[in-house]
Formats: C-alpha cells, structure tokens, sequence
C-alpha cells in the first residue's frame, strides 16, 4: 500500500513538472517564432537547453513505464484473486455431498424358520471348526467364516441367538465332506405358516436382536448397511392356500447365497427344513471318520488285527485328549465299524504310487467320539505296523485296570484325518438344488468348484511325484564313489579331511553289503533300511525321531481322569473365592 501511494506522488509531480514546461514553451512561442527566440543565444545556452528537453523525456518515459507496470500488478493481482475464487468454487463444488445412508435392513419384517446345512470344508487353513471369537482374525475358523457370509446374507443377526448346532467339532487342519449344522435362519415364508417358528413378541411378531460384535468384542466383517437382494432368488417354493387361491411362496436360495460369501475352501452343499427342535449334534446317529495314509514298510495285516479290536462298547480314556474344565467322567464310546482298505485310484495315479506310495484309509463309525480320539487311535495303529507294539497293545489300554491311566506319546497327523459323514434317521430331506426344472444347476456349479481346487492340489502332487520317480530311480552304482574320485579328493583336502572321507565311504560300503546289490534304486534302498526304531511314523508324512523306542507300558503316565478333575475344581473355586 505504501509502494503505490509513493508511486502515485511521484507520478503527480511529473505531471505537473510537464505541465509547467509545455505552457511556458508554449508561450514563448506564441510570442516568437522559432528563429527569432533562438537567434540570439548562445552555444552554452542552447546545450543547456536541449539536456532540459531530454531529461524531461526520460522522465516522461518513466512516468509512463511505471503506469503500465502498477496497472500490470493490479491486473495480476485481480486474475489472482479471480483463480483463487474460481478454485474455492470449484472445490466447494467438488466436495462430495453426504449421501443418504441406505434403509437399514429389517429383519422384523420376514419370518424364521429351523434349517440344516450339509457343509463341506478343507481345514489345513484353519484352526478348527468351532469359533474362538476374541481370536477369529488372527486364528480364522470354519465357524467364524459361515456365522460371517450368514449375516453378510442377513440370514441371521446375531450367531449367539440363532440356537446354532454343529455334529462335530473337528480339530486344527482336520477336513470334512459331511458336516451338519442347524440354526433359525430369515425364511420368505409368511408369518403364518406352518414351517416358520412362532414368534417371541406376538404382537410385533419379530424377535429381539442383538448386535454379535456387541457381546463378543470381536467384528466379524460384515456390510451392515447393505441391503440384501438375495429374496429376489428362487431355492424352493410352497404352496400357501388363500381364499381358495393357491399362491407360490419363493424360498431363500440358502446353497448359492452361502456360496458366494464363502471361501473357496469352503462350500455348502445340501440344506433341508429341520423340526424347530432339531440339533445337529444329539440327532445325530452316528459319525463317519477316514484317515489317509502311505503304506510304505507298515505291516497291514497286523493294523487290521489291531483295529478290530476296537469294536464294541468301550473305555477310551487313554485314546483321547482330557480337557478338564468339561469335567468328563464316562469315557464309554461305541464303535460301530472299523476298516483298513486300500484307496481306489485311477489307472494313471496307480502307476505312480504303486509299492511303498500306495495310499490306505482307515475308516471308523461311532455313535460319537471324544477329543482327538481318532488321531490317539492311529497313532497306536501305525505303532502296531511298524511292528513297534503287538496289537494286544489295544486290549491293554482299552482295560483301565490295566492301564488306568494314559501313557504319553504323541497323537496322529491332523491332515490326512476328514470327516466323512454324519448319519440321522429319516428326518433330513436334503435338498441339493433349486426347483425341479434347475435342480442340477447349483451341484453342477459345487462339483466344478471342487474339480478345480483337485485340479490345482493333485497338479502339484504330480510334479511332486514326477521328482520322486525320477530322482528315486538312480541306481546305487551312480551314487557310490570310486577309487579315482576318492584320490583326486585326497590330493586336494587335508589329511584330517580325508580320514573323515574314508570312514563315510566305508559306513557307505558298510550299507551296501548288506544288500550285496549295487543294482538298487535309491527309492528300494531307502525303504528296505528303514530304522523302525528311530524313525516313528506319525502320518501326513511325518515321522517322530527318536534315539532309542521305549514301549507304551513302560512310559510315563498321566494322572487318573478322577485325580485332574477334582484339581480343576479346585483350582475353579480357589480362584472364584479370590
């Protein structure tokens, strides 16, 4: 402000010293011609006079120069001001206006009904089937990823009050192709029906919900504020007479909603209408376990002797994992049916796991079974066929008098272990696709679903068998050194180096006299030398090393169930107390 009001005075003054000049020239000359005024004077005078005139046209041309830059700066300064008014118009304009939030969505408005769903699941991704919610994030389970898609699907509100009931509950990396679950879930049927449950409010007709992250401090993820289309589907319809006119009631495609919210390695794949009093876990008859294993050096024959032996009603407290807050006190289980058969391949797959590489299943029904007591079971069975333990090792251990209470060694692999099947009586009509004219359209798409994650799985067991075959069928003549090598290996190394070369060779050679067959395959020789005693199988491929094998009676046993239990009830009251 203080720069133009300076430039503006010396602007003035400029002006008027112009002014002042020009009228005088001008009246000199008004009054003589130019020759006359200027005849008379002198150089001096006229030099004088010319300096006058430039000095005066200098400054005319600064008074000048200067207005054309103020009026550039004020120009400048309004362009400024212009943009900068344009940019908080068009920033005002660009802020994105709060859009409405969507209608949350009403479940008052449709009925329940008790469904059952037939679940089919890959757990080596998972650490079990039964939720652990202040962990389901870091630890995920099958559980928390159905209760997740069922209330993105907004079938149900809250897993805590939908009377959820599951047959098994399988442990960390265990499978299944037929696990059951029930629960009440949103149904498109009118309040009215016969197959819907009765409302707790009578008046409103709805039941209380209760937000499931609210209670269990854990979220789930799931779009509340998303309003669910899947109504609009067709799974099954019912026929609803209404004043004598048959109207045709469109259910919840329950299979492909599920699905679609689900991960890949997990899939529904039957649902059915259930009694509103049915659970899944005490309707059951009885459950079907297999567990997967190589044959490799295990003695079958004796495997089968052992396994028979758990036929029957019996004690299985040494066959399982005691959890004593559940405070267990009858151990009784009844084993319907055990076997030991070898898995049915494909011709191509034969071939490449024939011999040793050919895959057995273990397959054993129970009315029910105790934690981890299929995985005990096995552990003693491979025991049996390494030859490790008798099979009368079953009759002392299943005999608490005997053994009354459980030695220590380690359960079976959780991998090759999946539950087959869960059996109920004629109460289950399940329903695997929609009405009768796309009945095969949702098996069809499950079946394909599942052919391509076999696909991926046995694609890389085959390049994995591939090196096998190839790497396994070297012969022992290509792999011992001879005496050449053995001598350009002593020229180069020390001779502390060379001892130590010699001793493995002659251990080597030590080896293969065994044999007397240099014309082996690596493959042969590995499994014809396998040390039972040091190597424990303990299926999944996995093997226990151990220095020196102690036998199952004469290890280390647990406390009695009776003793641990009464210690956790003590241990409960103490800290209740406290």
């Amino acid at each position: 402000m203080n720069v133009c009001f300076k430039n503006s005075i010396k602007s003035i003054h400029s002006t008027c010293k112009f002014l002042f000049w020009s009228r005088l020239i001008m009246t000199q000359s008004t009054q003589l011609s130019g020759f006359e005024k200027y005849a008379n004077w002198s150089k001096e005078e006229l030099i004088v006079k010319l300096l006058g005139y430039e000095n005066q046209q200098i400054d005319n041309d600064q008074i000048v120069n200067e207005q054309i830059s103020n009026d550039q700066i004020v120009n400048e300064d309004n362009d400024s001001t212009n943009r900068t008014e344009v940019n908080v118009a068009k920033k005002q304009n660009s802020i994105p206006k709060k859009k409405k939030s969507p209608r949350p969505f009403d479940m008052s408005k449709y009925s329940k009904r008790r469904i059952a769903l037939k679940v089919a699941y890959f757990g080596w991704n998972y650490h079990g089937f039964e939720t652990n919610v202040p962990n389901e994030k870091r630890r995920p389970t099958i559980e928390g990823q159905l209760f997740s898609a069922l209330m993105k699907a907004k079938m149900i509100s809250d897993p805590s009050e939908c009377n959820f009931t599951k047959c098994g509950r399988t442990d960390k990396g265990v499978s299944s192709l037929g696990q059951v679950v029930a629960f009440n879930v949103r149904s498109n049927l009118p309040h009215d029906s016969s197959e819907v449950l009765p409302s707790r409010n009578v008046e409103s007709n709805v039941e209380t919900n209760v937000e499931f992250s609210v209670e269990t401090n854990v979220e789930f993820s799931v779009e509340t504020n998303v309003e669910s289309n899947v109504e609009t589907n067709v799974e099954s319809t019912t026929d609803i007479e209404t004043n004598d006119v048959k109207t045709k009631i469109e259910e919840i495609p329950f299979v492909e909603s599920i699905n679609n919210l689900l991960p890949d390695d997990i899939r529904i794949i039957a649902w059915a209408p259930v009694n509103p009093d049915f659970s899944a876990r005490f309707d059951c008859r009885y459950r079907h376990y297999k567990y997967f294993f190589v044959k490799g050096n295990l003695d079958i024959d004796l495997m089968r002797d052992a396994a028979n032996r758990f036929l029957g009603t019996h004690d299985f407290r040494n066959f399982c994992k005691l959890d004593p807050s559940k405070q267990i006190k009858n151990f009784d289980r009844i084993i319907l049916k055990v076997g030991i058969e070898k898995v049915q391949q494909s011709s191509f797959f034969s071939s490449q796991f024939s011999g040793t590489k050919e895959f057995y299943e273990f397959n054993l029904i129970a009315n029910a079974f105790l934690w981890h007591q299929v995985r005990c079971m096995m552990a003693i069975l491979f025991l049996v066929g390494q030859k490790l333990e008798p099979p009368s090792i079953i009759d002392n251990l299943l005999d608490i008098t005997k053994t009354p209470a459980k030695p220590n060694y380690e359960m079976a692999n959780e991998l090759p272990l999946i539950l087959y099947d869960c059996k109920y009586d004629n109460i289950i009509n399940w329903q695997f696709g929609r009405d009768k004219d796309k009945m095969f359209n949702m098996p069809i798409r499950i079946y394909k679903h599942i052919y391509e994650q076999w696909n991926i799985h046995m694609t890389k067991a085959l390049i994995f068998s591939t090196f096998l075959n190839d790497f396994g069928n070297i012969s022992l003549k290509q792999l011992k050194p001879n005496d050449q090598e053995i001598n350009e290996i002593q020229e180069i190394n020390e001779m502390q180096e060379i001892n130590e070369i010699k001793e493995m060779v002659n251990d080597e050679k030590n080896e293969l006299s065994k044999n007397q067959n240099l014309n082996m395959t690596l493959d042969e020789f590995v499994f014809s030398n396998i040390d039972t005693k040091k190597y424990i199988i303990t299926g999944g491929g996995k093997e226990a090393k151990t220095r020196n094998y102690i036998k199952i009676e004469k290890r280390q046993t647990n406390e009695p169930v009776e003793i641990r239990n009464e210690k956790y009830k003590a241990k409960k009251i103490k800290l209740e107390q406290s």
